[in-house]
């Protein structure tokens, strides 16, 4: 419950930067830098969220599998 609740936090705030971004992309005056700020907390909260799946991954914390996990008998060949 811990790690869903963490990975949803992190996809919150990445879709809450981006929201940002594309409000202060339409109201900065020329120049401004509330754009990049917000697109540099996206890409930073994208790089984290990459790194702790990564580290979860390596530890077995939780497994991946393919788009369509084999079942767990489909490589044995019966006899």
């Amino acid at each position: 419950m811990g790690l869903t609740l963490l990975i949803g936090v992190f996809f919150v705030g990445i879709l809450v930067s981006l929201g940002v971004a594309l409000y202060r992309l339409g109201r900065d005056k020329p120049g401004g830098k509330g754009t990049v700020r917000a697109l540099t907390v996206r890409i930073g909260l994208s790089i984290g969220l990459f790194v702790i799946l990564m580290l979860l991954i390596a530890f077995d914390v939780i497994k991946p599998h393919g788009l369509y996990p084999m079942p767990p008998n489909a490589g044995v060949e019966q006899q």
